[in-house]
């Protein structure tokens, strides 16, 4: 890994990418400030044979951070990208398994996906509007425990009204 680690920092320092990879345990991150360094990112890592397993999403705030998982030689590298502006641009030209969870990312987060091949909705049809998917709890909101019983309560509520 210290080769690769060193490697990728000389590369972006040679090619005045300003972000460096950091050892954390297993795996290599870099924190990115902006978009385009995403993309130069990324088409680095595509000439590496570099491979995305999973972007992950989150909410911090009033932003969003985007984290892009990839695995280079059993390596896993991690970008992570905050954003403001509820935009990021596509990685799926320079990756074709990033389709997937790009869409599903733009649906359940409405970040809007720039430049993406078929930006065309996963689950939800096209006629549903946008916040009804923030009308429900997400998985790691309702994994905190008071969320959890104000689901069970609302839950249990909706039982008796149906029961009598």
């Amino acid at each position: 890994m210290k080769a690769l680690h060193v490697k990728l920092n000389e590369i972006t320092q040679a090619l005045h990418i300003p972000c460096s990879f950091n050892v954390s345990k297993e795996s290599l991150w870099a924190e990115i400030d902006e978009k385009e360094t995403l993309l130069q990112l990324s088409e680095i890592l595509e000439t590496m044979n570099a491979r995305v397993c999973m972007i992950t999403c989150y909410t911090k705030e009033d932003a969003h951070e985007i984290v892009y998982h990839f695995d280079l030689n059993g390596i896993m590298l991690n970008l992570k990208l905050a954003i403001t502006d509820k935009s990021v641009p596509s990685i799926t030209p320079f990756f074709k398994s990033a389709d997937w969870t790009e869409r599903e990312m733009s649906e359940l987060y409405g970040i809007a996906l720039l430049n993406h091949p078929n930006p065309k909705r996963l689950f939800l049809d096209e006629s549903i509007k946008e916040s009804v998917v923030k009308e429900y709890f997400s998985l790691s909101t309702a994994m905190s425990g008071k969320v959890s019983e104000e689901l069970w309560k609302k839950v249990k509520a909706s039982q008796e009204v149906r029961h009598g």
